[in-house]
């Protein structure tokens, strides 16, 4: 049995606080919850910790926070990621790490073909062995730097409807990556923090028309009251 099976670890259950509020938030987005979906985020939560005792995936541990800034943070995505893609379209998740947002998506959206990509081969055996607990069929993990697809993973080449990058790098460095996976108007949504209409906007404006982007929508969201603002940044391949 591989070090990375889900097996190798007790499933947990969350408790009551941490899931009523995770239920209250995803109503105030209209995300449908059912005892499958909980089923399922509890098993991903568990696989994550287990394996997160010898690598290091997260230092988001508890389960209030897990639901919160993993699963909720990512799911705020949801909507913009059903509306510009359909069933059986090639979605992938840029430096997908722990796997967010790329898990809880392919767990609400298992009828995408989901890849989640990663430099680190150890974590992407780790998101091999995840993927089957979203429900989806269609799912893989795969190594590789995203601008190196055309040789690393060809099939893939210009060949995804949508991309998602969630805390990798700057927005701007990452449009070649982007570049190389997406398809002809397909579309890169990036999710960031509080700086980056400061720190990180500018530059990214500046190097869209170069790769040949065109910027479609930006939507700022708190993940509660108390929460700083967010960002969902979405692009268009135009050229």
């Amino acid at each position: 049995m591989s070090d990375f099976s889900p097996d190798n670890f007790p499933v947990l259950q969350f408790n009551s606080n941490a899931w009523d509020w995770f239920q209250a938030a995803c109503s105030d987005l209209e995300i449908l919850i059912d005892d499958d979906k909980k089923q399922r985020l509890e098993r991903i939560y568990s696989h994550l910790l287990g394996v997160n005792e010898f690598m290091n995936l997260t230092r988001i541990l508890t389960q209030e926070d897990y639901l919160k800034y993993h699963v909720f943070d990512s799911l705020t995505a949801l909507s913009l990621v059903e509306h510009y893609t359909e069933p059986g379209d090639n979605l992938a998740d840029l430096g997908s790490g722990g796997g967010y947002p790329g898990l809880p998506l392919a767990t609400w959206l298992p009828d995408r073909r989901w890849t989640l990509i990663d430099s680190r081969a150890k974590k992407v055996a780790f998101l091999k062995e995840a993927i089957p607990l979203t429900g989806s069929k269609n799912g893989c993990a795969r190594a590789f730097r995203g601008r190196e697809a055309k040789s690393a993973a060809p099939d893939l080449f210009q060949k995804c409807k949508l991309l998602t990058a969630r805390a990798v790098g700057q927005a701007a460095d990452l449009l070649p990556d982007a570049d190389a996976l997406l398809a002809q108007n397909g579309i890169f949504l990036l999710m960031k923090g509080q700086s980056y209409p400061t720190e990180e906007r500018p530059a990214f404006l500046k190097a869209l028309p170069k790769i040949g982007f065109t910027l479609m929508e930006e939507h700022n969201i708190a993940l509660d009251e108390s929460d700083p603002d967010r960002w969902l940044i979405l692009a268009m391949k135009t050229k």
